[in-house]
């Protein structure tokens, strides 16, 4: 690079050079232009020369370094197979020092195998010169025993035949000689037999004809005995009662001589219900205290009271009967089906008892105005509203059932679209229930069992979270245009308290915008003080329909939170509304046995004043279970894209929010309810809805239409199920 540089710096300074000297001789121009042109090419030639001269040795010292670099390379493999050569040896010296060792001690063990072996030759050679002395000594013995035997055989043999013969000649006569003479005593003996034997035969058949014919002799004689007993036995009967009657009949006009009641003398009412009341009530006296009295008249009160008059046997104390009457009241009202028994009074100036019998509860006058509403209102209210309710009650008061009361009717109406009253009703409807008590609390209701989820507030959480996100993914535009979703939750407040703010968002997305995914929520606590509760506010509580089931949790709403919502003047009338209903109530229930059929207040929190309904009873209707998990299942066809896709879903994006699919406001003619009775149209957008219980299970009949719900009797008793097109 150097050279190149000074042989442009020289043609450079030799043009220059050949300029100064025409700039001072001053040829033409013509001259100095061709002198400049003449001094570049020398520069640019000298610049090439020495650029290759530059390049001719950069070649040269690359070469010399790759060359280098391979003589490097080699020296490192060199050195590395060394190394590997050194670590080799090193494990093959170590396996020699092994296995020298492992030799050492084999030659050990072969010493001392061999010492071992010696030792048990000699042994074996001490053993095998005994085994030779022993068969000797068997081989003599067994000699010995063979000449005894046979020595013992021939002795033996003589002995035995010795004494067979002197036998056989001795005794064989003899023999002969006692089975003779034995033998003819048997012949005249048999001969003896079978003459007796004949003879007993022929007395055997005697005796029979004899015994036949007197068994026949007693039997006539018992069964004349016999009827001979019962016509006496009958005739005595007839005589003790006919005695016993006239005794009776004695007793009778001795008493009515006395003045006394023989048997009670009922009223003469006709079909008056009022009469027969009376009547009974001498009748229970008759049957369970043998009390006879005489009906004398009866009278019908005001609130449902009867006065009777009853007369009775001069020979009892009117103090005793009254007393009597008195200490079994409840006993003769609960049996008769009355409310009660008042104290029976004697007339001043007859001997009649009079007895004010009261047929019903008495009429309370409370006061609860308009704030107080039947069950079926409830129902009616519940419908009315979007799904975001929130139940407030102590433990054991209902909350459970109330919730799974509700269902029913949520379920057999259907899902309405965007969890609005005027929505189009969705063809299924699924439930999924959070529970962090089960299988803990032996206080947890079954009813919601059927569509239990979660076992903690985290896992619900979690899921409602899942849901959320797979309803507005876009392709399940299907999923979320025919499925309505309800999320229950229990113990809302220990869950809310336990989960962080992140993960309790979903739920208070719910409640804003879950109506742009058709999703409702149901949840419960024991806590009105919403101040206390972490992660739910006082703007959480006004996005639900708050519904207090327990005269305790209405109180502490009322005083801590009452003036918040409503004036200071609303809220005392409800505190006075409560204790008027909390009287009523306990007066009702005070008579009810089952459990289920009490009654039970709730409170809502309405937008102008709180107002209190009578719960429906628990037992008031029940959730189709089984329908239920056979639509579940083709919910799930629908969420896995199997199921079958409504004609005209009509989605369209919210212009609220993008991000949410929502349903357009024309009908599914594909879907149906999974609730709807067999035969119903599926199409509902041309029929009207019950203008009685406000269902859209209505089915089309000849001129009429009618309703199919099955809560019609409940929610509007006494209206009829059909009426004209």
């Amino acid at each position: 690079m150097e050279d190149k540089t000074l042989l442009r710096l020289f043609g450079v300074g030799t043009g220059l050079t050949l300029t100064l000297i025409l700039y001072v001789t001053k040829p033409s121009k013509v001259v100095i232009i061709y002198s400049v042109i003449a001094g570049i090419p020398s520069a640019i030639l000298g610049a090439d020369i020495a650029a290759s001269k530059s390049e001719k040795r950069i070649q040269k010292l690359l070469g010399s370094l790759s060359a280098t670099e391979d003589k490097t390379k080699k020296t490192e493999r060199r050195v590395i197979d060394y190394d590997r050569i050194v670590e080799a040896k090193y494990q093959l010296e170590r396996k020699l020092e092994g296995l020298q060792q492992e030799i050492i001690k084999l030659e050990s063990n072969v010493t001392s195998l061999v010492k071992e072996r010696d030792t048990r030759q000699q042994i074996i050679q001490y053993l095998q010169a005994d085994k030779d002395s022993l068969e000797k000594q068997v081989a003599s013995l067994k000699q010995e025993y063979d000449e005894l035997a046979v020595n013992f055989d021939e002795l033996i043999e003589g002995a035995v035949s010795e004494e067979v013969d002197s036998y056989q000649q001795k005794d064989r006569k003899q023999l002969l000689d006692k089975f003779k003479a034995n033998h003819s005593q048997g012949l005249a003996v048999v001969e003896q037999a079978d003459v007796i034997a004949r003879k007993s035969e022929e007395m055997v058949e005697i005796i029979m004809q004899r015994d036949k014919q007197r068994l026949k002799i007693f039997q006539q004689v018992k069964e004349h005995t016999i009827e001979a007993a019962k016509a006496w036995d009958l005739e005595r009967d007839g005589l003790v009662e006919q005695i016993e009657l006239l005794n009776i009949k004695v007793a009778r006009l001795q008493q009515r001589l006395a003045g006394d009641l023989v048997e009670p003398i009922y009223f003469k009412c006709g079909f008056s219900p009022e009469g027969q009341i009376a009547n009974a009530v001498a009748e229970w006296l008759w049957n369970h205290q043998q009390i006879p009295v005489k009906v004398t008249g009866v009278e019908s009160g005001t609130d449902s009271i009867i006065s009777a008059g009853y007369s009775y046997s001069h020979s009892m104390p009117v103090e005793e009967l009254a007393k009597v009457i008195e200490a079994n009241s409840s006993t003769i009202a609960r049996n008769l089906g009355l409310y009660a028994i008042e104290k029976p009074h004697k007339l001043p100036i007859a001997d009649i008892l009079t007895l004010k019998i009261r047929r019903e509860r008495p009429s309370r006058k409370t006061n609860t105005g308009a704030l107080y509403r039947g069950h079926q209102d409830f129902i009616k209210y519940i419908l009315s509203q979007p799904i975001r309710f929130r139940l407030i009650g102590e433990p054991g008061a209902g909350k459970t059932p109330t919730v799974a009361v509700m269902l029913a009717h949520l379920l057999s109406r259907g899902f309405l679209e965007a969890n609005t009253p005027n929505g189009r009703k969705l063809p299924y409807t699924i439930v999924e229930f959070c529970n962090p008590l089960a299988g803990i609390s032996v206080k947890n209701s079954t009813d919601l069992d059927f569509c239990l989820k979660w076992d903690s507030g985290y896992k619900g959480f979690k899921g409602l979270a899942d849901e959320d996100k797979f309803r507005k993914i876009k392709g399940n535009a299907n999923y979320l245009n025919q499925v309505g979703y309800i999320w229950v939750a229990d113990e809302i407040d220990n869950s809310m308290a336990e989960v962080t703010k992140d993960e309790a968002k979903p739920f208070k997305k719910s409640l804003k915008d879950g109506g742009h995914i058709n999703i409702g929520v149901i949840v419960m606590g024991q806590s009105a003080n919403v101040s206390t509760n972490k992660g739910l506010s006082i703007d959480d509580q006004k996005m639900m329909t708050n519904i207090y089931i327990d005269p305790i949790s209405i109180r502490t709403f009322l005083n801590q939170y009452g003036e918040r919502f409503y004036s200071k003047k609303t809220v005392e009338k409800a505190l006075n509304t409560l204790e008027e209903i909390e009287l009523d109530i306990e007066e009702q229930n005070e008579i009810i046995c089952d459990t289920a059929r009490e009654f039970r207040i709730a409170m809502i929190t309405a937008k102008r004043s709180p107002v209190f309904y009578q719960l429906p009873y628990f037992d008031s209707t029940v959730i189709d279970v089984a329908s239920y998990q056979q639509n579940l299942e083709k919910v799930i066809e629908i969420r896995s894209g199997r199921g079958e896709t409504p004609k005209d879903t009509g989605v369209f994006v919210n212009s609220l929010n993008q991000g949410y699919a929502s349903v357009s406001a024309e009908t599914d003619t594909e879907g149906h309810s999974p609730y709807a009775e067999p035969g119903t149209s599926r199409d509902t957008s041309q029929r009207p809805s019950c203008p009685h219980c406000g269902s859209h299970l209505i089915r089309s009949k000849g001129n009429k239409w009618e309703c199919k719900n099955p809560e019609h009797s409940t929610i509007a008793p006494g209206k009829p199920k059909s009426w004209k097109k």
